[in-house]
């Protein structure tokens, strides 16, 4: 059971990271998104590596929920979310 999680842990940890270049190179979202997603793949890590893994994971989880939430509110305040997207990203 504990290799399944360390398994989970790493997999959300490489999301983690491929989201915030993606977030970084795009400009899609504000850079400092992108700068957090980095960041917070280190939790995902330092939970695998770490023996204090669940405080670690706990953390990087109440950070994700942060990361979603200052995304959706920076999307749903820009008026026409996806043409800026679409604009940015060609």
């Amino acid at each position: 059971m504990a290799q399944a999680s360390s398994t989970r842990e790493v997999f959300g940890s490489l999301f983690a990271f491929a989201a915030g270049l993606l977030v970084i190179r795009s400009g899609a979202l504000p850079r400092w998104l992108g700068r957090v997603l980095l960041f917070l793949q280190g939790f995902g890590l330092g939970g695998v590596l770490a023996g204090f893994g669940l405080a670690l994971d706990l953390v990087g989880f109440v950070l994700l929920l942060l990361v979603v939430l200052a995304s959706s509110v920076v999307l749903l305040a820009r008026e026409n979310p996806v043409a800026d997207v679409v604009a940015r990203i060609e």
